[in-house]
């Protein structure tokens, strides 16, 4: 199952982080969506909405030095709120294919200076407690970033167990990390709400 990248997950290049633990809360300004605006609330929360229809595809971050660089053996968090979802409307998502319904996950990037493009560049979680299939409510998702421990797979699909080597050059340096939404055969092909209502607040993002 292929990931459809649309605006990916930023190829700018990215300041070099030093693992260790990261804290959302104290760089809500890092973070942005690929196809909209962030709104940064004063307790360094971050909320979007999904106004546009299948458009929300990915909040990423890829300036906070703590989240970034090499990762590989810690867990990856992080705490949001879906909100104001009328009890009339659904979630959609961009395409036909599959039967996945609109759902958010972990997922991250590595696009050193002058990397070419290489599906083992980006990767998805697949663990069941590193997504959340979108609806009101208050979730934390999580994920090892290890190829073994971990579930993830790559922009073509393959699982991470199966190519260990691959994603360990990856998860050894992040250029960014988020969330992503998608849905059918897609983990980022945009999501939104039949009727525009809804919001997520992501309240704490850790590494």
């Amino acid at each position: 199952m292929k990931r459809l990248l649309i605006g990916l997950m930023v190829g700018a290049v990215a300041a070099i982080g030093f693992g260790g633990v990261g804290a959302f809360a104290a760089s809500s300004t890092n973070w942005q969506l690929a196809s909209g605006s962030v709104k940064a609330a004063d307790d360094g929360s971050n909320t979007i909405n999904f106004s546009v229809p299948d458009k929300t595809r990915l909040l990423y971050n890829s300036k906070d030095e703590n989240l970034l660089g090499p990762q590989f053996g810690t867990t990856m968090t992080a705490t949001f709120s879906v909100w104001d979802v009328s009890s009339n409307a659904a979630f959609t998502f961009s395409g036909t294919c599959g039967s996945t319904p609109a759902t958010v996950r972990l997922a991250f990037e590595s696009i050193p200076p002058g990397a070419k493009f290489a599906y083992t560049n980006y990767w998805w979680a697949d663990a069941s407690t590193a997504s959340y299939v979108l609806a009101n409510g208050t979730m934390t998702i999580t994920a090892v970033v290890d190829p073994t421990v971990g579930q993830w797979s790559d922009w073509n699909g393959q699982p991470s167990a199966g190519n260990s080597e691959a994603f360990n050059a990856a998860a050894g340096n992040m250029t960014a990390v988020g969330l992503s939404f998608g849905g059918g055969c897609f983990f980022e092909n945009g999501v939104g709400t039949t009727d525009g209502s809804g919001s997520l607040t992501l309240t704490d993002f850790a590494s």
